[in-house]
């Protein structure tokens, strides 16, 4: 009984942070003051520092990623407030059945992000955001991923927020 109120407390208190301690956007800005927005732009950022000059269009079977114009897979409960852009970058939101018709009309294999799920490590919130290639086989949607961004937050105190404290690229 006594881990079960304990896991109780632990849930509470995560719960709070996540919901009420960083500022989240009022839902209609779309200015990116919340986490998942936070990632994507951290993650687009580096994603493009580190790999926007690699032609990954492998001669032209695929198209090359863009970064200053970037599609990410649409999620309801995840995508609906993020921004549609910022700085030089343009972001397009998509649903599976709009992306099967992109496919269809460019006839080869783009990349899209996808925003995952914010998960805790201990006292951090991470928000992984990965590429994956898009293709359409035999009447289904098919997603290959190649990289990815982990972005790690961190509550400051002080600041009564979250922030930002690694970017992480991964890739197969």
């Amino acid at each position: 009984m006594n881990q079960f109120k304990w896991l109780l407390v632990l849930t509470s208190i995560t719960f709070f942070f996540a919901n009420s301690a960083y500022p989240q956007s009022n839902g209609a800005s779309g200015k990116g003051d919340d986490l998942y927005s936070m990632a994507l732009v951290a993650s687009i950022t580096e994603m493009q520092k580190s790999w926007g000059y690699i032609d990954d269009g492998e001669n032209g079977s695929r198209l090359r990623t863009d970064y200053n114009h970037l599609i990410v897979r649409q999620y309801p409960e995840i995508t609906q407030q993020l921004p549609r852009e910022f700085g030089a970058h343009h972001i397009e939101y998509l649903d599976d059945h709009a992306l099967i018709d992109r496919y269809k009309t460019l006839g080869k294999e783009f990349s899209v992000l996808e925003v995952h799920a914010i998960h805790n490590e201990g006292p951090r919130l991470k928000i992984n955001i990965s590429v994956s290639w898009i293709g359409y086989k035999h009447g289904r949607l098919s997603l290959g991923i190649s990289d990815w961004s982990e972005v790690e937050f961190v509550y400051d105190r002080e600041k009564n927020i979250y922030i930002i404290s690694d970017v992480k690229l991964g890739g197969i």
